[in-house]
């Protein structure tokens, strides 16, 4: 019924778009005035050689930006001045990154999380996090008993963060203990929360849980499955699909450093998570790459072993690799991947060797692989977005971070809001299925775009 009168009414302000109404699409809204921020980095080298990057956002509320920056300064401040000494003038040899990751939903409310990543020689060493969402129109701060009013809303999530985090890290065992009493309705009501364009996360260090990992456990809630549970407000605020056209934005071929860092810090400034499908055999060398993606929210997927053409390659070999990506994932970011894009989007011969992974493919080829300029990839995007698109990017590229940038700048003036692939699929009830093939989601329908790419 809703996605019926999302059409009905999506096509009397398609009408009423004609030039000279004046009059904007309900389900095409531009980025918020409250929604708007400005986010950047600076660098400070200490005597010893060591880096602190000390990110600063500029929101629409004076308090806000106040806050969230005092919690990032603070932590620079605490932190940064112990750092060990670096070794030699390599970037990655001692550091601290303290971020501000930021996300809207509805017409009104955003989310901030402060995280701080102490870095050795490319290790991980410790993280800590912080997490506010507000109400950009009023400055009231929205706890998770502002989203939830049902007690049954407590024990679901409970029951999922129980099953979610006892996933990560398969081969060692979570502290039982601290894991129950994070199950816990007064330890939910607390918890780290982001709200996103299609799901609430909750977010936990795993060294909480896991002695020696210092990555981030996500816990994730599409929308569709706890809006029974949500007041009013909540309810509004969370109905994206009322307000926004979606789409979501993918990169290929990595990891590779310094690019796909680079890539990282464009999405961080425009407040956009993604989705990198990373090269297997790249994974183990890059894994502080990779590791960045999935603590910064982005979606991380399987983009095969290697780069080889998959018509070349054994059914043997092709069914073996979900075995060999998950191992080096389970190894760098504690979970395994959920889905697959084959080099070239050549799937077929996987297909036929079974192998078990869903292939998401894409409707809007960016050729940024053609070494497209920022400006050129841009035009692509323009005369070829629709509603529900996967757009296909490369992580690699020179070019890949400000073509990031005018991406996100023109959607989100056009009525877009950013999703993962998860979260694309997610908002029409479309579960992915081993075997089967996706190139976007657009009121449930995934098959290839009209026209082609």
């Amino acid at each position: 019924m809703r996605k019926c009168w999302r059409r009905i009414t999506g096509l009397f302000l398609a009408l009423a778009l004609l030039p000279g109404t004046g009059i904007l699409s309900a389900a095409a809204e531009p980025l918020q005035e409250c929604h708007k921020v400005k986010s950047s980095y600076s660098d400070t080298k200490a005597q010893n050689k060591s880096v602190v990057r000390l990110w600063q956002v500029d929101t629409a509320l004076e308090e806000v930006t106040e806050e969230i920056n005092g919690i990032a300064a603070g932590w620079a401040d605490e932190l940064g001045g112990s750092l060990p000494d670096a070794e030699n003038t390599g970037d990655g040899n001692s550091r601290l990154d303290v971020e501000i990751r930021y996300s809207r939903t509805g017409l009104n409310w955003m989310s901030f999380l402060v995280q701080a990543r102490t870095i050795y020689h490319r290790e991980l060493t410790d993280q800590r996090i912080e997490t506010r969402t507000y109400d950009m129109t009023t400055g009231l701060r929205i706890t998770l008993d502002l989203v939830f009013d049902e007690p049954d809303a407590w024990i679901f999530l409970g029951n999922r963060v129980r099953e979610t985090l006892r996933g990560y890290w398969p081969d060692a065992e979570p502290d039982e203990a601290v894991l129950e009493k994070l199950c816990e309705p007064s330890a939910l009501a607390g918890a780290d929360f982001t709200l996103h364009g299609m799901s609430l996360v909750l977010h936990y260090p795993a060294s909480l849980l896991y002695e020696g990992k210092n990555t981030l456990m996500e816990v994730t809630f599409f929308y569709p499955e706890i809006r029974k549970w949500m007041t009013e407000k909540a309810l509004a605020e969370t109905d994206n699909l009322s307000y926004y056209k979606t789409v979501a934005l993918t990169f290929d071929d990595g990891p590779k450093n310094p690019r796909s860092p680079a890539v990282l810090d464009a999405l961080m400034e425009k407040g956009v998570r993604a989705t990198f499908f990373c090269i297997g055999n790249l994974v183990e060398k890059g894994f502080f790459v990779v590791q960045r993606e999935h603590d910064n929210g982005h979606a991380v997927a399987s983009h095969n072993w290697n780069h080889y053409a998959t018509r070349g390659q054994s059914a043997k070999a092709l069914k073996a690799m979900p075995e060999k990506v998950n191992k080096v994932m389970n190894q760098v970011i504690g979970i395994p991947v959920r889905y697959d894009r084959a080099p070239g989007g050549i799937f077929p011969p996987m297909q036929k060797a079974k192998v078990e992974w869903a292939y998401i493919q894409w409707s809007l080829d960016t050729y940024d692989w053609r070494g497209r300029t920022p400006n050129q990839v841009l035009s692509s995007v323009k005369k070829k977005i629709a509603d529900g698109d996967i757009i296909l990017c490369h992580d690699i590229k020179e070019y890949a971070p400000n073509s990031t940038r005018k991406i996100v700048d023109y959607l989100q003036e056009q009525g877009y809001m950013f999703l993962t692939v998860d979260e694309l699929f997610a908002k029409d009830g479309v579960e992915l299925e081993i075997g089967q093939v996706y190139y976007r989601c657009a009121d449930g329908v995934t098959t290839k775009k009209p026209g082609g790419t």
